[in-house]
């Protein structure tokens, strides 16, 4: 399993018991180097669990569980190929067309990926 070295806490944590994009109470709550963050709600106004992604000024992307345990693995497998993605786009030259039309496929093969 990967280390999570470049992930925080959001708001320094002040963000969990407070309600999330899907109307549930956080209960995970992180950020990857102020240009990502995954959060975790329970109960939403969706589902049981919610697992939102959003990829400041991309992408907002939400997946719905039934079972807590299942809602915890998605949001580390979803961190753990987020993390990829950004590195990788990190990496890139000059944010060029073809660098961002990657990304955007990146972007595209993650949510199909993650429904």
């Amino acid at each position: 399993m990967k280390k999570h070295t470049n992930w925080i806490e959001y708001d320094e944590g002040f963000s969990v018991g407070t309600s999330g994009e899907s109307d549930g109470a956080i209960i995970r709550d992180e950020e990857y180097q102020a240009s990502a963050r995954l959060t975790l709600e329970e109960e939403s106004s969706l589902a049981e669990f919610a697992v939102t992604c959003n990829i400041y000024g991309w992408m907002f992307h939400t997946r719905l569980f039934n079972e807590e345990n299942e809602a915890h693995a998605a949001f580390d497998e979803m961190k753990d190929e987020l993390e990829e993605i950004l590195e990788a786009m990190s990496s890139e030259d000059d944010a060029d067309e073809e660098a961002e039309e990657n990304f955007a496929e990146e972007l595209a093969i993650f949510v199909e990926k993650y429904p």
